[in-house]
């Protein structure tokens, strides 16, 4: 069991300084405290009962009642929160409002926004909002997403009132745009209650709901568990990197230890090292953030596993790579941020662009937090997160067979 000495020696060599545990454990907790909050912090369930939506003001210049109907969908959106304003206000003052962050966004209804849509079925208002904000980024999807569902009603509207102006007919414009303005306020009520909808539970041993859902925090520890975890391979790379400079991998090669003792050594104090980190922050989140992710304890073991051994997989790598111990830094950052940003360890990837979304699949990170947040908010278990079981494990073999190639060709 040689590969097991050089497991402990590493550890020990990883825990004699203070430095490696506050980096393991005190700055992930951190960073989840402060990204959670900067999202809202505890809501949900067990959480308060504030209403937490992103205020957004309304400026109807239009006035009629098909911009009521507007208005009146968007005040159903559980994502914004409108305040109507006057329609006197300056566009200047508008702007200034958002730049003082007096309100994340602004909706104006020009007039003429009713003929536009009866007329040409498109929907043109003006949205006054900073895209370099989560607020605005948030927000300009949600408006996105009411516009194309505006236009939806619209479309169904003009059918409408096409099909009874064939049938039937009207006695004059002003029936017809009656006509109208009702099948498109009915259009969009049919967006709050569509015929099919789908709820999905995950019910604990008390018979209560095991999810997170609506807690910030479901997405800042996971993104901070990840992220750091692959920070946290620095020191464990530099271990093997001064093995080699110190002549020690040479003198080590010279006793009966087999190669693959070595490789399976090193990989698995930095398994143990990485693992022994997400069970502190497991348990953290769980206790502390009410995150449950005992919800399904056998898909968070299973998941956290397989995330450990692909970063695990990366050190490795980056330690047979790295010349000197300073690249190791390099060697681990560069694909922390890379693998951190892609994957929505900092931000829902749902606020990315589209191309970001489709790129963010190819990173593992992306997987290790789409599996977490299945669990904690969904209470999906073992068999809905399989998926991203085998895609990680698919990673680790990645970057483990380049590490072994790499390293029995150096010592031949």
């Amino acid at each position: 069991m040689k590969f097991l000495d050089i497991t402990l020696k590493d550890l020990y060599q990883l825990v004699r300084d203070w430095q490696p545990p506050i980096f393991l454990f005190a700055a992930p907790i951190l960073f989840t405290l402060m990204f959670g909050l900067m999202f809202g912090g505890f809501s949900g369930p067990g959480g308060n009962s504030e209403d937490n939506r992103i205020p957004v003001w309304i400026i109807d210049e239009d006035g009629t009642p098909v911009t009521e109907s507007v208005i009146s969908f968007l005040v159903t959106s559980e994502v914004i929160k409108i305040e109507a304003k006057s329609a006197d206000m300056e566009l200047a003052d508008l702007k200034q409002a958002v730049i003082d962050e007096d309100v994340t966004a602004v909706i104006v209804f020009p007039a003429g926004f009713s003929d536009s849509i009866q007329e040409e079925g498109t929907v043109n208002f003006d949205v006054i909002l900073d895209e370099n904000t989560p607020g605005g980024i948030t927000v300009k999807q949600a408006v996105q997403t009411s516009a194309n569902r505006i236009e939806t009603a619209a479309k169904v509207a003009d059918e409408s009132t096409e099909l009874y102006s064939e049938k039937v007919g009207f006695t004059n414009e002003s029936e017809k745009r009656t006509f109208y303005e009702s099948s498109f306020q009915k259009a969009l009520a049919a967006w709050d209650s569509p015929p099919v909808t789908s709820q999905t539970f995950q019910t604990n041993t008390e018979n209560e709901t095991g999810t997170s859902s609506e807690n910030a925090f479901a997405q800042s520890l996971p993104g901070m568990m990840a992220q750091f975890a692959i920070a946290g391979l620095i020191g464990a790379s530099e271990i093997i990197v001064q093995e080699r400079k110190s002549g020690a991998l040479d003198r080590l090669r010279g006793t009966a230890v087999p190669r693959l003792a070595i490789l399976s050594g090193h990989w698995l104090a930095m398994f143990t090292m990485i693992f022994l980190q997400f069970i502190v922050l497991i348990t953290f989140g769980q206790i502390f953030l009410r995150l449950n992710f005992f919800s399904s304890p056998g898909a968070t073991l299973i998941l956290s596993l397989a995330s450990c051994a692909f970063v695990a997989s990366l050190g490795l790598l980056i330690g047979i790579l790295a010349k000197m111990p300073e690249q190791t830094a390099i060697f681990g950052l560069i694909p922390m941020f890379l693998f951190a940003g892609l994957g929505g360890a900092w931000v829902p990837i749902e606020m990315l662009g589209e191309t970001v979304q489709k790129v963010s699949k190819f990173t593992p990170v992306s997987w290790i937090m789409s599996g977490y947040k299945e669990i904690l908010i969904q209470g999906a278990g073992l068999n809905d997160i399989l998926l991203n079981i085998l895609i990680l494990i698919g990673f680790s073999l990645l970057f483990f067979i380049p590490a072994a190639v790499i390293f029995y060709r150096n010592q031949t």
